[in-house]
Formats: structure tokens, sequence, C-alpha cells
């Protein structure tokens, strides 16, 4: 049978499709081309925010309305939330987040109706095949949440931090580097919380995977301010097989609305444990999570926040107006910013985000980075700069590329 997976929200998500989707090849599926061709859809669905919750729903709906015969399966977030009521919108089969290790048996059996599983039990792993043309691959180590900030409904959604053994993720990252991987990529719904119900921390698995042999380099996701510490810091300085890349959501750079966030840092600690960084890691990049026009936050706050990413020298902004979610403590929150000045914030802030990201380009003409060749002569060096080069490669390569100019905020560059 031909099946296709569409995907919807994190790149947890993604990792795990690409996970499953191997698993059904080895049992004898086929992927189609494009959903006209499938026998199967499998979508893996988002809420972490009312319009992503939207906007999945409607794809079941329009999906069913235009493929009648299609077999849907639904799973991901949004099942969490609207269960078995998803069947309304189109589903045929239901299966939660906490009964996803078990999707592709579902799928296989195609077990009818709403599959709920209390266990919550870790779901994903590596890659079981490869495609010449892909050059990093997601590696879903984690999974949960218990940070419970005042805007997020992740933890109802995704239950409680749950981390796959350490002996796994050692054979599941060998196996990915076999099948020729370059970059491998740690994702998780909270990848800094990895361990914490094993015993161990995030830097307790990274320094097992830095003594693998061989020629790769190991990219995280998003890690939070507190789980950021000196042992960590040294790792990276001293393993060039570990990205010089760090994302740091930040959220506001504004003590009072970071106190209202729930979020468990003030903006001096996201300024310190950066300089720290820069001190320690040469070419360090910073990457950040900024969310404008929470309930409260006045223009001085907002300021304040423009400010603190200014000090900090972020160069990679991720900004994004506040929308109410459901379920939250801020959906309740006195004092909300008007839709109009939060995506004006949102937008100031991705414009300053630009001029930091141009900034940080100038400052690298001339030097000379490892860049991991994508399809179309382009590629991401080892602090996460998309670079243009001058000559056909063949994707998945490591090559070395000197920068050399900038043309319409892209940065070129020649091989050497």
């Amino acid at each position: 049978m031909n099946i296709y997976f569409v995907t919807f929200g994190c790149k947890v998500n993604a990792g795990e499709d690409q996970y499953y989707l191997s698993q059904l090849i080895e049992q004898g599926f086929k992927e189609a081309s494009s959903i006209h061709d499938a026998d199967i859809v499998i979508i893996n669905t988002c809420a972490v925010t009312e319009t992503a919750a939207k906007k999945s729903a409607h794809y079941i709906e329009k999906l069913r309305k235009e493929n009648k015969d299609l077999k849907i399966i639904v799973t991901g977030c949004l099942t969490e939330e609207k269960g078995a009521a998803l069947k309304e919108y189109g589903a045929d089969i239901i299966v939660t987040n906490g009964s996803k290790s078990e999707l592709v048996n579902h799928i296989i059996n195609l077990t009818d109706g709403y599959i709920k599983a209390s266990n919550g039990s870790f779901a994903g792993g590596a890659y079981l095949s490869h495609t010449k043309t892909k050059t990093r691959a997601f590696f879903k180590i984690q999974d949960g949440c218990d940070a419970c900030c005042t805007y997020c409904i992740i933890p109802e959604l995704r239950g409680k931090p749950k981390s796959m053994p350490k002996d796994e993720v050692i054979s599941g990252f060998k196996k990915l580097l076999s099948l020729g991987y370059k970059e491998i990529v740690l994702v998780g719904i909270h990848i800094g919380l990895y361990g914490k119900d094993l015993g161990l921390n995030i830097t307790d698995i990274l320094e097992e995977l830095v003594k693998i042999e061989g020629d790769f380099r190991i990219r995280l996701t998003s890690i939070e301010i507190n789980e950021i510490d000196d042992r960590l810091l040294n790792l990276i300085k001293n393993n060039k097989k570990i990205c010089p890349h760090l994302h740091i959501p930040l959220q506001s750079g504004c003590d009072k609305i970071l106190s209202l966030m729930g979020r468990k840092y003030k903006k001096d600690d996201y300024i310190n444990i950066i300089a720290k960084a820069r001190k320690l890691i040469p070419n360090v990049t910073i990457g950040s999570d900024i969310i404008a026009g929470f309930p409260e936050e006045t223009d001085d706050d907002f300021n304040e926040t423009l400010k603190t990413l200014k000090s900090a020298g972020t160069e990679f902004y991720h900004a994004f107006p506040y929308s109410e979610r459901k379920g939250t403590v801020a959906e309740n929150m006195e004092n909300k910013v008007d839709i109009k000045i939060r995506e004006e914030r949102a937008a100031k802030l991705r414009e300053q985000g630009h001029i930091s990201l141009m900034n940080l380009y100038k400052n690298s003409i001339g030097k000379t980075y490892t860049v991991l060749s994508e399809k179309g002569n382009k590629g991401h060096t080892e602090n996460y700069m998309l670079v243009h080069y001058n000559k056909n490669t063949e994707p998945n390569q490591f090559v070395k590329v000197v920068l050399t100019e900038i043309n319409n905020g892209k940065l070129f560059g020649k091989l050497i």
C-alpha cells in the first residue's frame, strides 16, 4: 500500500514521521509521491496555538471532502485536545500522543477508531533508510515537558518528560551514521530535560556521542538558559563535532513579563550566559524565540526586550505575536495587548533580527567555514549560517567555503 505523511508543527513531529515512514517501508509499504497517489495518509498534527490547532483540523476536513475513499490516520497534539471528536472531521483512526509508540502497528492493522493510552511510553527513534539528497537526520530522543509556562499547553498535550534510554540513543545514533547522515539534530519537546527520568542530563549523552568515530556533526535544538552550564559550554568548545550554535528561548527581555510568563530566569541570566558562551566558544551564534504582546506588556516593556536582545547580540530571531491558548493561565490574564499592536511589535523584532543577522554576515566575510552541502549549491555552516556557493556539489558533503559577499540579504562564498 502507498502511504503519505503530512507533518504540522515542530521538528519533533518531523523526526517522528521520518522514523515511522522508514519503519513502514521496512514492512513493505511504499512512500507515495503525493496525496493523490496514496492509499493511507498519516497526519501528525500540531496544537501548540489556537491557530495551529485550527489549521490541522481544517486540513483533515478538507482532505476528507476531497478524498472520500482515502484512509486517514490522525496523530499528534490535536488528538490529545479533541480526541474521538476528530472522527467528525474525517479521521478514520485517531492515535493519541500517549499511544504513538504503537502507531506503526495501528497502521499495519488499520485498527478502527480512537486509540488512547495512558502509559505515555516513549515514541521515536532512528531512521531505517536514507536518501542521498538528505543531509541531516532529526533524531528524537526526548518528549514531554513539565515547565508549565503560563502561555503554553504543551505539558497537557505531550505529558511529563520522557527520555530514550542512553543505550538506545547511542545505537540509534550509530545507525544514522552508518546510513550516511553527516549532521544529526537531537530533538525533543524540551531537549534540555533529556535524562531527567533516567538520572542523566543532556551533557551526559553528548559526552557519549562525541566519542563515536566518524566524520559528522551534532546540532542541538532549543535549550533553556537554566539548562546551560559550564560543563556543556566546555564540551562544545572542546569538540568540533558539536555545532557552535545555541538556540536559547528568551520569550521576553523584560523581567516583569518573564515573571508573568512563569519563566524561571531573568533577562540578565540570558545576557550573561550568552556572554559566557561567546567567551568560551569561537564563532558561536545564538538564536532565540520571542513572544510579542504578552498580556500586561507595555511599550516600555517591549522596548526593554529589544534592548536585551541587542545587549546579548542575538543573531537569529524567531519572533511571533502572542496568541491566546484555551486552558492556559495566560488566557484569563487582564490587560490584553491589542492584536494589531502584537503584530506590529513582532514585525519590529523581525526587523531588528534581520539587522543583527546582516551584521553577523558582514563580520563573517573573509572567514572560512565548514559547510554541509545541500541541493542547489548551498548549505549551512557549523554555526547555522546559510551559504550559497559557486560550484556544483553533491548533497551531503562537507566542503570548505570562504565567505565573499552579501547580495540581497543572502550570504555567498567560494569553495576552496
